[in-house]
């Protein structure tokens, strides 16, 4: 009996009156770099009336790879996916939307990453062709962790997925829903996943808003459709998952989602239907009270913190006028400082009618130190370092900054005091950065109470504060690439007695750019 062998991936498309996309589509599958001989094109023609089913059968008869099965409309993908993935005998399944394409090596890349590293699932690169796409969620990975990396920014099916994973866990799309399927069918198919993995380095997939405005996202949505995918995956996920940082990021992109897909077209429908409105604000509610902790305010950009908490707890007007403001199209926020805490002025802070707390405002712990080293140069026995530092929003009149190095292996840590400088190439762009600048005479010698460094590896930070706030920056990261190479050459900081040996110090740059000091005692060195 003779046994067809099997395919590498089964490639899975629905396809609704997909003309006149569908045929980028098709052609992107069987000019696939691995070859059609390694693949299993299933498409399910849901009852599409716009001749894609005839488009499907005229690809067939030259590709006998592809299989194509005709149904009335089921009113979603869920359905078509399910019936293809029944029938799929590959390795792998991958899911392609019939508007979207793929890169020409996307499928031989993903098989390979998934081979080498043994992954359930594998993240496609997407590109946006008039959408938005995540770019964190993207980043090439042989290994990502569900719970600490991006990757879960990324419910759209399309990625390379183990099918004795699916069929493992019985895993399938919800037929009931035709918005949001493909998150609750995502986010099973990840927590049943032992290894996940991202192909970032290539562009994999493409992902079409069509011109005729006929994606079914676009479609319109009652207040049950809003919802229930919401309702559905945040149960899943604080069913599923035990892990408090897994469920906190989880369960915080979900929030996320429920102001931008479900809050926010409900706010701005209020006047025009209100039993909407009331609906999609009740059931939100619901999920507020029920699955919200207050550590998930980090999972949220602040303005969105301040709305949910509007929402949920203040007054309803102030909580539409949050989401009505669009923070892209209005004036920078003022910002103020308060008792060692710098507060961002979004509408409502202090506003004693809303009563909203100060701490949705408290930007404090997400500003950066920004900073750049642009010299190091020896000055006598002394390694003189200058280039400037500050912290995102906060003037450098007041700045008291200094240098620290700290030894690797103990942690012990000598500070220099740096002076400030005047940086008039970023006056020219914020005058509150006039006095950014600053220089170190670092004197390695002498450093450690008179004594030079003792032997070992000393990394470099500078500790910049200003009005109270202290940020450490790793220092070197952003570096000059002209600084003096010569500087990098070991310096003798001190001999003993009898001269028998020295102690010498060299600076260098990490593989991550940022600046060490190697300190060892070593015999004297011939001269010349």
């Amino acid at each position: 009996m003779h046994h067809q062998p099997t395919p590498d991936v089964s490639v899975i498309i629905a396809v609704y009156d997909a003309l006149p996309y569908l045929g980028d589509c098709l052609e992107s599958v069987v000019q696939q770099s691995i070859g059609m001989e390694r693949l299993e094109v299933i498409a399910v023609d849901d009852g599409s009336t716009d001749g894609s089913g005839a488009e499907l059968e005229r690809y067939a008869a030259r590709h006998p790879q592809l299989r194509v099965l005709h149904q009335p409309n089921s009113g979603g993908p869920g359905g078509p996916r399910n019936r293809a993935l029944d029938l799929a005998r590959g390795r792998y399944v991958f899911v392609l939307d019939a508007d979207d394409h793929l890169g020409p090596e996307a499928l031989e890349r993903l098989v390979a990453m998934a081979d080498a590293q043994g992954s359930d699932v594998v993240l496609a690169r997407q590109v946006g062709l008039g959408r938005t796409v995540s770019e964190k969620a993207y980043r090439h990975a042989e290994e990502a962790d569900l719970y600490t990396s991006e990757v879960y920014r990324s419910l759209h099916s399309a990625k390379l997925m183990r099918r004795q994973v699916l069929e493992d866990g019985h895993l399938r799309y919800p037929e009931d829903l035709w918005y949001g399927e493909d998150q609750i069918f995502m986010t099973s198919v990840y927590l049943a996943a032992g290894r996940i993995s991202v192909v970032g380095d290539y562009d994999c997939y493409f992902l079409r808003r069509r011109d005729d405005g006929r994606n079914i996202t676009s479609r319109p949505r009652n207040a049950e459709e809003t919802v229930a995918h919401i309702e559905r995956v945040m149960a899943l996920v604080a069913e599923r998952v035990q892990d408090p940082v897994g469920r906190r990021r989880m369960l915080g992109r979900h929030f996320r989602s429920l102001l931008s897909t479900a809050l926010r077209p409900a706010v701005l429908a209020r006047h025009t239907d209100p039993g909407y409105t009331a609906e999609v604000y009740g059931r939100a509610r619901a999920l507020v009270e029920t699955y919200w902790t207050p550590d998930m305010g980090g999972e949220l950009a602040r303005i969105d913190w301040i709305r949910l908490y509007a929402f949920a707890c203040g007054p309803l007007t102030a909580f539409e006028q949050l989401v009505e403001y669009d923070p892209a199209q209005e004036p920078e926020p003022a910002e103020i400082v308060d008792n060692g805490r710098v507060y961002r002025c979004y509408p409502f802070f202090r506003d004693p009618a809303a009563a909203l707390p100060d701490v949705l405002f408290d930007v404090t712990d997400r500003l950066k130190a920004r900073h750049h080293l642009a010299s190091m140069s020896w000055q006598g026995g002394r390694l003189r370092l200058t280039g400037h530092a500050y912290i995102q929003s906060l003037g450098t009149g007041r700045m008291e900054s200094e240098l620290v190095l700290r030894a690797r292996e103990t942690g012990q840590e000598h500070t220099v005091p740096v002076k400030a400088r005047p940086t008039p190439e970023l006056a020219g762009k914020d005058p509150e950065l006039a006095m950014a600048g600053f220089s170190a005479d670092v004197d390695l010698a002498t450093l450690a109470a008179g004594e030079p460094l003792a032997p070992g590896t000393w990394d470099c930070f500078l500790n910049v504060r200003a009005d109270g706030i202290t940020r450490t920056v790793r220092l070197g990261r952003r570096h000059a690439p002209e600084l003096d190479r010569t500087a990098r050459r070991a310096r003798v900081l001190a001999r003993d007695a009898g001269g028998v040996t020295e102690v010498a110090a060299a600076p260098f740059f990490t593989s991550y750019g940022n600046l060490s000091f190697e300190v060892v005692r070593r015999l004297p060195l011939p001269k010349g």
